[in-house]
């Protein structure tokens, strides 16, 4: 049987350019967004105009969720290329054919739900922090988890590609304040910064949260 990465290879698709918007909030999908490459961020935009990242999508997953399952019929939040990404329009009827077929694919979907879910959580976690240190540091835990890539051979290290206003706005602090929990917890060794990107070393940074 032919995987659900082989059956929408009938579907047209297009790339685009870090940045760049695939869905407006409350905007109808002409078809199920299925990522083929590269990465894609849901965020939503307070009152006040400020952004709010609710979670980065990968290969594979599909958007908006609650378009593609029936469930609703706009699109839930902003979705914009999280990295230059390629993206597959499947009709949602036939999206939808594939699942039911494929009981691998459904499973790998379920997963990809649940994933979702527990990331979410994650940042609800980081949230609910009183203490700004924390927030930061539950957050950069919570971007490793997502969008970290190893740096070999040192499999205790993560690059984490993200800047210090992308980790303020995630959490709702200023850029400063975040900017100085930052340096602290950069001379504890916990992280390390260059240009757009920081290290983690995560063993540290997990026994800083359990022992915080």
């Amino acid at each position: 049987m032919a995987t659900i990465e082989q059956l929408i290879q009938r579907y047209p698709s297009e790339t685009f350019t870090k940045g760049q918007t695939l869905l407006l909030k409350d905007e109808t999908p002409k078809a199920v967004y299925v990522i083929e490459k590269g990465k894609v961020k849901a965020y939503t935009i307070t009152p006040d105009g400020a952004e709010r990242q609710i979670t980065i999508h990968e290969k594979t997953e599909d958007i908006p969720v609650g378009y593609s399952l029936n469930l609703t019929e706009k699109a839930e939040y902003f979705y914009e290329a999280y990295s230059d990404c390629t993206i597959r329009f499947v009709p949602r009827t036939a999206f939808n054919q594939i699942l039911k077929d494929d009981s691998e694919a459904m499973y790998r979907h379920y997963r990809h739900i649940g994933s979702q879910l527990i990331s979410s959580l994650e940042q609800i976690s980081a949230l609910e922090h009183p203490k700004a240190g924390d927030k930061v540091a539950f957050m950069l835990l919570h971007m490793a988890n997502q969008v970290g890539t190893k740096i070999r051979p040192y499999k205790a290290r993560l690059k984490l590609s993200v800047t210090q206003q992308e980790i303020a706005d995630a959490l709702g602090l200023t850029r400063e304040t975040t900017g100085a929990e930052l340096k602290k917890l950069e001379l504890k060794n916990i992280v390390s910064h260059s240009r757009k990107s920081y290290v983690l070393y995560m063993d540290k940074l997990r026994d800083y949260l359990n022992g915080r």
